[in-house]
């Protein structure tokens, strides 16, 4: 038989471990989070941010930490469809949202999420709520918020009352043009329009007669934009025949000649980009002998090596076979959904600029129509 002072010693700290994990239950369901994930009934991840930011701070933390997102269980203080089409892309099949759009029901039962509410409401009154529309795949969805939560790697591109000679002629007339952040816009007309003019007076290489052009918060010919012109990064029209002995992977380092980093530094650099673009296995090749298709690849590893936030493309198929202009379009949206930058490509190639699904303006008589 126990004493009787032991059994009392032993009941009471049970009776204070179960009462302490009472009260701390209710101390933490007392703070308030917008979101909470937890894995096997515990808590892994939490965020008080507001709007769909949370759930962009969760994509993050599933890729970090590599976690299999079927395992976790999802709770939102409001959901509409937007943050239902943010949930299917993440890969969470179950959650709980205290405040449920109707709008979400169909994303969630499409998917076959199993999910449960405390409200429910018609209708969020939220902007973004009503430009997800019905024909917006979950990817096209997913890359829609990601650019209006600035989660991009794009600057803005804003053109004022630009005009533009070409020995005596006007090539470009009082031309307006802004194209967001991450924002993809495709210039086509017909051949001397103007368009490569266009690009490089975006570039810096020619010199406006009248206006202005602005990249990120810099004017173009500014003293600060010349510090940052690898901002701005250029593929030009492959077409030049040079027997001159460079590899794939000198002409991507290019993109950091102004830059100084060692050696190792420096073939990290060189080796993310071309991987990024899917050329790595081109690192010693000569840049000369690829195929065009391969060199498009290669130039725009060199773009993202110097880290360029915009993306001029001028007539990127204009020497490329059938099979080289599929992998440039894939390459091309893979670039607009993982990287983002903000990306202006000319081209009079009609045909194949409608698979891209960009927006389009036709560059004629000077202006953008």
């Amino acid at each position: 038989m126990q004493p009787f002072c032991s059994t009392l010693k032993r009941e009471t700290a049970g009776f204070f471990h179960n009462y302490k994990s009472i009260i701390f239950n209710k101390i933490f369901a007392a703070v308030e989070h917008s979101l909470i994930v937890s894995q096997e009934d515990k808590i892994v991840f939490t965020s008080d941010k507001h709007w769909l930011h949370p759930l962009f701070e969760l994509e993050d933390f599933i890729a970090k930490e590599k976690i299999d997102p079927i395992t976790l269980f999802l709770r939102d203080k409001i959901a509409g469809k937007a943050a239902a089409c943010l949930i299917v892309r993440h890969g969470i099949k179950s959650c709980h949202i205290e405040l449920l759009s109707e709008r979400a029901i169909p994303v969630f039962r499409q998917h076959h999420i199993n999910f449960t509410y405390d409200h429910l409401v018609e209708h969020i009154q939220c902007r973004t709520e009503d430009l997800i529309t019905d024909r917006m795949s979950i990817d096209e969805a997913w890359l829609f918020l990601r650019k209006r939560a600035g989660r991009v790697q794009g600057l803005a591109v804003k053109i004022d009352k630009l005009s533009v000679n070409r020995g005596d002629k006007e090539i470009v007339k009082c031309l307006d043009l802004e194209v967001g952040r991450g924002e993809q816009l495709i210039i086509h007309g017909a051949n001397g329009s103007g368009k490569t003019t266009l690009l490089k007076t975006i570039l810096g290489l020619v010199k406006p007669v009248n206006g202005s052009i602005q990249i990120g918060d810099t004017i173009v010919g500014s003293a600060e934009w010349k510090k940052n012109r690898s901002q701005t990064g250029y593929v030009h029209q492959e077409n030049i025949k040079n027997s001159f002995p460079i590899s794939a992977g000198e002409v991507v380092e290019i993109g950091l000649s102004a830059k100084k980093f060692t050696s190792q530094e420096l073939d990290y650099r060189v080796e993310i980009a071309m991987r990024r673009t899917g050329c790595f296995h081109l690192l010693n090749h000569s840049f000369h002998e690829l195929s065009g298709g391969e060199k498009q690849r290669v130039s725009l590893a060199r773009c993202l090596c110097q880290n360029a936030q915009v993306l001029l493309l001028d007539e990127p198929t204009s020497f490329l076979d059938s099979e080289g202009k599929e992998e440039l379009l894939i390459l091309l949206k893979e670039l607009s959904q993982n990287e983002a930058p903000t990306i202006l490509l000319v081209s009079h190639d009609f045909q194949w600029i409608e698979r891209l699904e960009w927006i389009k303006r036709e560059l004629k008589g000077g202006q953008l129509c």
